[in-house]
C-alpha cells in the first residue's frame, strides 16, 4: 500500500478512510498523530533548524506513549486479548523512534528518512493491529465498562460529563 508519495524534500501524508479503526477516541487519536508526522513533512519543506526539528521529533514521541497508554487502557478495560502483542508492538516503536531521534540530533540520519519511516509504521500498525482491535471493540458486550465512552468526545470543555 503506498500511501505517501515524495516530492523533492515533502512527504505527502494524509489520512485515508482505511486508517479508522470504527472507535472515535482511538480514531481521533491516530488523526493527531498523523497530522503530527505531516508536520515533520512540512518542516522538510519549510527547512526549519535542528533544534526545532528536534523539538517537534520528540513532541511526537511524548504524544506516541500519550496514545499507546491510552490504547492500552481500553484494551485492559474490554480483557482485549491481543493486548500483550499490542504492548510489545507499541514498545518497539518507542525504542526504534527514540534511536531515530538519536540518530538525527548526531546528524547521521536526515529527517525524511524519519518521517518516511513514521507514516509506514503508522499506516501498517493502524491497518493491521489496531483494525482487529477496533473489530473486537465493536463485538463486544462489556463497551459501557469504558470510562469515556466516545460521545464525550463532542462535548465543549465547559460542560461536565455525566458519570452515573
Amino acid at each position: 500500500m503506498d500511501f505517501y508519495s515524495e516530492g523533492l524534500t515533502m512527504i505527502k501524508v494524509e489520512w485515508r478512510q482505511e486508517f479508522e479503526v470504527g472507535y472515535e477516541r482511538i480514531d481521533f487519536e491516530h488523526r493527531i498523530f498523523l497530522g503530527l508526522i505531516c508536520d515533520a513533512s512540512v518542516a522538510l519543506e519549510l527547512g526549519l533548524d535542528h533544534q526545532r526539528i528536534l523539538r517537534h521529533l520528540e513532541e511526537i514521541k511524548h504524544y506516541a506513549l500519550f496514545h499507546f497508554i491510552s490504547e492500552e487502557n481500553i484494551m485492559l478495560d474490554i480483557d482485549y486479548p491481543g493486548l500483550e502483542s499490542q504492548k510489545n508492538e507499541h514498545q518497539i516503536l518507542l525504542a526504534q523512534l527514540d534511536d531515530k531521534i538519536h540518530q538525527y540530533r548526531n546528524e547521521v540520519m536526515d529527517l525524511a528518512t524519519i518521517v518516511e519511516f513514521l507514516f509506514e509504521w503508522f499506516a501498517l500498525h493502524t491497518t493491521q493491529a489496531d483494525t482487529r482491535l477496533g473489530r473486537y471493540i465493536r463485538s463486544s458486550q462489556s463497551r459501557a465498562a469504558f470510562p469515556f465512552p466516545p460521545e464525550t468526545l463532542g462535548l465543549p470543555l465547559n460542560e461536565s460529563v455525566n458519570t452515573g
